[in-house]
């Protein structure tokens, strides 16, 4: 390790372990666990930016930095301009914003270089398939406590609220596992790929389970066109990837994701949430209601009633575009867009893209800590390949 890059390492692992900090409290439906993952980052940013200013470090501009500075500001400029609903709720969901934006300039400064990129990736890996195990374990578990200490919902799936934002995080760290079986060691590799794949079976995301497959898909697709490898080396491949789908479905069962897939309609309320929204959307197109407002004014358009509270629109496209506008819902889109060829270049970037697809029939980037990993990682892609 070079002198050049020894701090960097240092600061890549402050940096995961502010994220880790976030992860480890989000079972907690109290502010204080988003307080923690704000704090935790907070004090990454800042310390970085303090010692490599004092240091006269030079900074590497992503090129995308104009785009995420202005999603990052977008809920600010609504409560500037007086275009928010309800400014108190836009203030306060702004800072995520805000700090996911910062997440993402830290992470393209911290992780440009390979080798703090690589432990980075590799402390990601370890802790979130320990985190998958561990989730594994606690679903089997009644009551359901959080680490076999904290008391925790039914619904709790490792350390998150929702089993959908749980999914997603391992759609994140599944590709990395695939990054590592090809570049770095196959067999850890792979047994980290079935564990993070078996935990998302046990969630019984429907979603999650076809995109953390479809990310193995890509990966071989990836591997064949870019690589060049011989037919039979291809073949230990697939049947590799074979072994570990067997092996995932053996670990966690298939009966609670089967019964999801044989369900009659299984997107029927999302289907109406998502009329109701698009009803939102068409009042204010350009303004939007402002940011972190939906589950206030989306009662007036609500085109049904459960008599329950609609907590999301369970689709994070269509209530950005209700919050902030089809105008930042585009900048979004376009963040996506940009960074798209990289991540399918780095293998591990995948479950960015495929995030925003689950994004599509869910929310997990309301999650505050999986919005930060997902720019810190967005980040990370816009830097490579150094």
């Amino acid at each position: 390790m070079s002198s050049r890059t020894a701090p960097a390492v240092l600061w890549a692992t402050l940096l995961w372990s502010a994220l880790l900090t976030g992860i480890l409290v989000a079972w907690s439906p109290r502010y204080w666990a988003v307080s923690a993952a704000i704090g935790a980052l907070s004090a990454a940013v800042v310390s970085w930016t303090v010692v490599s200013t004092l240091r006269g470090a030079g900074f590497a501009w992503p090129r995308q930095m104009p785009l995420v500075v202005l999603i990052g500001v977008w809920g600010f400029l609504q409560v500037l301009f007086k275009t928010s609903a309800i400014p108190g709720l836009t203030m306060g969901n702004s800072l995520i914003w805000l700090m996911s934006a910062c997440a993402f300039i830290v992470g393209a400064q911290i992780l440009r270089h390979r080798a703090t990129r690589q432990l980075f990736l590799q402390l990601l890996l370890w802790s979130v398939t320990a985190l998958a195990v561990i989730a594994m374990i606690q679903a089997t578990s009644h009551p359901v406590e959080v680490f076999g200490i904290f008391p925790a919902d039914d619904d709790v799936m490792g350390t998150f609220l929702s089993q959908n934002q749980f999914a997603a995080l391992m759609e994140l760290a599944a590709p990395v596992a695939l990054w590592y079986m090809i570049g770095r060691n196959p067999l850890p590799g792979g047994l980290c790929y079935a564990m993070l794949l078996a935990a998302t079976i046990t969630a019984g995301s429907r979603m999650g389970v076809v995109l953390v497959g479809f990310e193995a898909l890509v990966f071989v697709i990836i591997v064949v066109l870019t690589r060049r490898l011989e037919t039979r080396k291809v073949a230990g491949i697939v049947a590799g990837l074979a072994v570990l789908f067997a092996a995932a479905m053996v670990i966690a069962g298939t009966d609670r994701v089967r019964s999801h897939f044989e369900e009659k309609n299984p997107y029927a309320i999302r289907r109406q949430l998502f009329d109701s929204t698009v009803h939102l959307v068409a009042e204010r197109p350009w303004t939007g209601y402002g940011i972190g407002t939906w589950r206030a004014e989306y009662p007036h358009t609500a085109t049904f009633d459960l008599a329950l509270l609609a907590n999301e629109a369970h689709n994070d496209w269509l209530e950005w575009a209700a919050e902030g506008g089809v105008f930042f819902a585009l900048l979004m889109a376009g963040l996506v867009v940009w960074i798209a060829p990289t991540a399918l270049q780095s293998i591990w970037g995948l479950g960015i893209l495929c995030v925003m697809v689950h994004s599509y029939v869910d929310y997990p980037l309301r999650e505050p800590v999986l919005s930060f990993l997902w720019f810190t990682l967005a980040g990370a892609v816009a830097s490579f390949p150094k």
